[in-house]
């Protein structure tokens, strides 16, 4: 009995091996958190803690992705060799054409320190923009046909505008903030949405810098 029983494992071990193999779907991946969803975006919070590696996933959208706390990583194209990168800078962002060119892949984190991005995924616009440009205390860090992405700094008491049709606003550092006549505290990788026909006001009313990075959508 007990050797039918080892070889009924041995037998069942490359089929179970392979099922882990098979790319699931980004929301299907355990450390992938989708936060936020509508037409126009799905928001993913994306922490690996050191050792972890994801199962393989499919990037299939246009993606901007934002880090937040930084560490290496092993990246693992399906079919092909792990590649070892370095730590991304806290803040750094980035846009990766999915939509046109989808990727299946896993990463894993060898470092000693949680690796944290989030992944804004585009999936339509809002209509033409009214003002194609950065507002006051932003910099321009990405500008194409899906989406234009600034930089925020903020220091206590300076303001910026967040302009029309629709965006997401990411926290990098977190901080307290005012939309408007809203007040609201964010934490590394918070966000909010906005979809609105003029211009709102963002205000840093705490302590300390506040470091963000806003997504327009075309």
């Amino acid at each position: 009995m007990m050797q039918r029983m080892l070889t009924l494992a041995l037998c069942l071990t490359p089929l179970v091996a392979h099922a882990a193999d098979e790319p699931i779907p980004i929301e299907q991946e355990p450390r992938h958190k989708l936060k936020f969803a509508n037409e126009h975006v799905r928001y993913f919070d994306v922490e690996l803690e050191p050792g972890y590696e994801s199962r393989y996933h499919w990037h299939r959208g246009d993606g901007v992705f934002v880090n937040i706390s930084s560490s290496p990583t092993i990246a693992q194209d399906l079919g092909k060799d792990p590649v070892r990168r370095g730590e991304r800078a806290i803040g750094e962002t980035y846009f990766i054409d999915y939509g046109a060119r989808p990727k299946a892949h896993r990463v894993s984190n060898p470092g000693t320190t949680p690796y944290h991005v989030i992944d804004a995924e585009i999936l339509g616009g809002c209509g033409p923009m009214a003002t194609v440009a950065e507002g006051p205390n932003q910099t321009l860090l990405i500008d194409n046909e899906r989406v234009l992405v600034t930089r925020i700094i903020l220091h206590p008491g300076e303001s910026t505008e967040l302009y029309a049709p629709c965006g997401m606003l990411v926290a990098v550092s977190g901080g307290s903030i005012t939309l408007d006549a809203e007040s609201i505290d964010m934490q590394p990788a918070g966000y909010k949405w906005r979809q609105q026909d003029q211009p709102i006001k963002l205000v840093n009313t705490g302590k300390f810098v506040f470091h963000g990075v806003d997504i327009r959508l075309k």
